[in-house]
């Protein structure tokens, strides 16, 4: 499931790494990591996400459904150290053929290299069949920098069945504004009780729960060319307000119960002092051994409909040889396979990345055991990913600072979102 903290502030330093890798050094004749590539596409791609045994376990799958080729795949590094490592090798070209990403907004920094391989009609009916949110995020200034994996993580709404009992309420808020209704009959601050829960604190984890509202709201993060923030909007203030008011009304706490490593405030639901939590699939053994009786909804809609936030990994193409490309382009396609699909997100517990992924039997089987799962796949939907921008974690940096100043009423929800905006703008000008 790809969702993370992110940490802004590193793609100026990378995109001069890229810009001296662009002009000089090998262009990559290397297939398998500074080894020559052998005869029939043998190729090498690296992963951030995938463990030994899963390595394994695709690497003989793809051998064997494609005579003459071999795939070795390496895991490389967690997350947050993945992609200085992929610009070291994409300079000294020993770049892999193949790169596995949690992180779309990397594909942008690395084609500044020019050794990404743009997709452009190479994978078309396998980029049409993903959910439209997931499609349209694989493109950059007009061209396709990757091809989502399945894995997909997003967000929906959690609500304690107890607790909703208790104040009477028989099902859960379908909109923004029953939501603050329900939340305050089911508050009681003197008791520490409260009906929702609000992220507070230094984390990319408050943008990306908060872009659901402002896509509720008929609002867009980026404008359509990408070229600057959106979200300073009727429907971006409307959806800011929403939460400050939350916690003006003592409808929601007003501290952070966000922990070292996890920032989506889990604990303050599986303690029970809030009645509801925006989170995501991967946070149901943790409530389910914490006890709580709870049920999963939808995300409540706004003005223009419903929306989740989705994290994806994606997988791109890297120059190294003319045999390796081809298999690592026969490898991207394996990937995408309803079948191959389906059992990836069956064994990491994620979502899949194309509706077909539903079909197969790997994946019902996993969806009888986990009778969440559908609410979180019907999400996917109306779901947005994360902008793919060098700037991304900038501009969610600016943002989510300016919400906690709206939120602890420092600043109007207007003024802050005038204030990310400028900051985000500056960003997008800078980093492109």
């Amino acid at each position: 499931m790809m969702i993370r903290n992110r940490v802004a502030g590193g793609a100026a330093a990378l995109g001069l790494l890229l810009a001296a890798a662009a002009c000089g050094g090998s262009s990559g004749s290397n297939g398998s990591n500074g080894s020559p590539s052998a005869a029939g596409g043998t190729f090498t791609y690296w992963t951030s996400g995938w463990q030994p045994d899963q390595i394994a376990e695709i690497d003989a799958a793809f051998d064997k459904a494609h005579p003459g080729m071999h795939a070795k795949g390496q895991y490389i590094a967690s997350s947050d150290q993945y992609l200085p490592k992929v610009i070291a090798a994409v300079k000294n070209g020993t770049q892999p053929t193949v790169l596995l990403t949690q992180n779309p907004s990397d594909l942008p920094v690395i084609a500044q290299s020019g050794k990404l391989i743009p997709l452009d009609g190479k994978l078309t009916a396998e980029t049409d069949a993903l959910y439209p949110g997931i499609k349209d995020s694989l493109f950059y200034k007009g061209h396709q920098l990757g091809i989502a994996l399945a894995g997909v993580g997003d967000i929906v709404l959690f609500y304690n069945k107890k607790a909703f009992a208790d104040a009477g309420l028989q099902n859960p808020p379908k909109t923004w504004t029953e939501l603050a209704e329900d939340a305050k009959k089911l508050s009681d601050p003197a008791k520490n009780k409260y009906g929702f829960y609000v992220p507070l604190g230094e984390s990319e984890w408050i943008s990306f729960a908060w872009a659901p509202m402002l896509y509720a709201e008929g609002g867009s993060f980026l404008t359509a060319d990408g070229s600057a923030t959106a979200f300073n909007s009727p429907a971006g203030v409307k959806a800011l307000t929403t939460w400050a008011d939350l916690i003006k009304n003592k409808y929601a706490p007003s501290t952070s119960y966000a922990q070292a490593g996890s920032f989506d405030g889990a604990p303050a639901f599986a303690s029970g002092a809030v009645a509801m939590i925006v989170n995501g699939q991967w946070a149901v053994p943790t409530f389910e051994k914490a006890g709580i009786d709870f049920g999963v909804a939808p995300m409540p809609a706004g003005a223009a409909g419903t929306s989740t936030s989705m994290g994806i990994g994606v997988a791109a193409l890297l120059k190294t040889d003319e045999q390796a490309e081809k298999a690592g382009l026969e490898f991207l396609k394996f990937l995408s396979t309803p079948a191959q699909g389906a059992a990836l997100a069956a064994k990491n517990g994620g979502l899949p990345s194309d509706p077909a992924q539903l079909d197969q039997q790997v994946l019902k089987d996993h969806i009888a055991k986990n009778p969440t799962y559908p609410v979180f796949a019907e999400a996917e939907k109306t779901g947005k990913v994360r902008p793919i921008t060098p700037a991304y974690d900038a501009i969610s940096q600016g943002l989510w600072t300016q919400i906690n100043a709206a939120l602890k009423g420092q600043k109007t929800p207007a003024d802050a979102l005038a204030k990310a905006a400028q900051d985000g703008d500056a960003a997008l000008k800078k980093l492109g």
